[in-house]
């Protein structure tokens, strides 16, 4: 057992500042040896914003068991986003080892790409090589994906178990985040539900809109006869969340192909098609999420999405916009509470039991 001995070798200031020191050091060492799981637990905390007011829902209304109710969030999460995303992942898989193993057709669209160009576009030797070159890239990338399933295995099962103990003890969690946020209780609640506002925008709003863009893709190449309309339309659901390319990215050199292949009604119908409807729809949701949830600048999408991707891999197609718009947040109350004090809104946020933070 240790003894109180007064005469300690250090002052009060002292003491607190090795404290100091060694909870920042220990911090830095947990933080940097929890860098290959830092995925799974941004994810969690992502999927728990986005889940919780369904959790409630089930917990207060349903007066069903936390246990029960977090079990079923689990599962729902997991047929919503980690399904589609194998599944896709297998499509593309699978198209790119037919066009391996197929090559025939893709070298006839070359072939009339190059004769509808003209002599003067000699890049037929360019192109093959170039999708020879991506095919490779996909297939190693996916081969790497396929011996690294172990990793992707345990990633899944500590994001689900990080966010089942975050579910089933949500108030002490909300609690905890209250207490040790640098903010008042008011602001800590105003910064619990931009944090909201932000998530939904960015996840939701951007999966609502590459639902519909998807689905006005598969119907238009089902319309005017082009090969492969759902495959291409759950491509085309992922690529649009990235901004102002997005699905023009698929159905635009579809018309293309189709064009040169002297299927005018085809190449302009799909063309025509995609171009009014999707711009349309996109123009449509955007400003309406922007009224209902948050506007997300598509700035920061596209910046996101290019530091997202090389360091959390496909999923930083969400994780990387979600973090620069954190940032931001993070910038912005630290201005209204230290910069603009006189700024910061005297409103008060009726909080309670059941809804504490978000």
């Amino acid at each position: 057992m240790i003894q109180n001995n007064t005469n300690s070798i250090y002052t009060t200031s002292q003491s607190r500042t090795i404290i100091l020191v060694t909870i920042i050091l220990t911090g830095l060492l947990l933080f940097f040896s929890l860098l290959h799981v830092l995925t799974a637990l941004l994810s969690a905390i992502i999927l728990y914003t986005l889940f919780r007011s369904l959790f409630l829902f089930f917990v207060i209304k349903k007066k069903w068991s936390k246990t029960l109710s977090a079990v079923i969030i689990i599962v729902v999460s997991f047929l919503i986003i980690v399904v589609p995303l194998t599944g896709l992942s297998i499509m593309i898989a699978q198209k790119l080892i037919h066009f391996k193993q197929h090559p025939e057709p893709l070298n006839n669209i070359i072939n009339k790409l190059h004769e509808y160009a003209g002599t003067g576009f000699d890049m037929k030797d360019t192109i093959k090589n170039s999708i020879n070159d991506i095919s490779k890239w996909a297939l190693a990338a996916f081969s790497v994906f396929l011996t690294s399933a172990l990793n992707v295995f345990v990633t899944l099962i500590i994001l689900y178990f990080t966010l089942f103990y975050m579910l089933k003890s949500y108030e002490k969690f909300e609690a905890a985040l209250i207490k040790y946020l640098p903010f008042n209780q008011n602001q800590s609640v105003k910064f619990g539900n931009e944090l909201k506002n932000i998530t939904l925008s960015n996840i939701l709003g951007q999966g609502m809109i590459g639902l519909c863009q998807g689905i006005i893709v598969a119907v238009g190449f089902l319309i005017f006869g082009i090969a492969d309309p759902l495959f291409w339309g759950t491509v085309s659901v992922f690529v649009c969340f990235l901004p102002v390319v997005g699905a023009p990215i698929i159905f635009v050199p579809a018309a293309i192909i189709e064009l040169s292949m002297g299927n005018n009604f085809a190449g302009f119908g799909i063309l025509i098609w995609g171009g009014v409807l999707v711009t349309l729809v996109d123009n449509f949701l955007r400003q309406f999420i922007s009224k209902k949830i948050a506007n997300t600048h598509p700035l920061i999408t596209i910046i996101g999405v290019i530091i997202g991707i090389p360091f959390f891999g496909l999923i930083g197609l969400v994780i990387g916009p979600f973090l620069i718009s954190f940032f931001i947040l993070l910038f912005k109350m630290y201005e209204e509470n230290y910069l603009n004090p006189s700024n910061t809104s005297n409103v008060i946020v009726d909080i309670n039991k059941d809804d504490r933070l978000i």
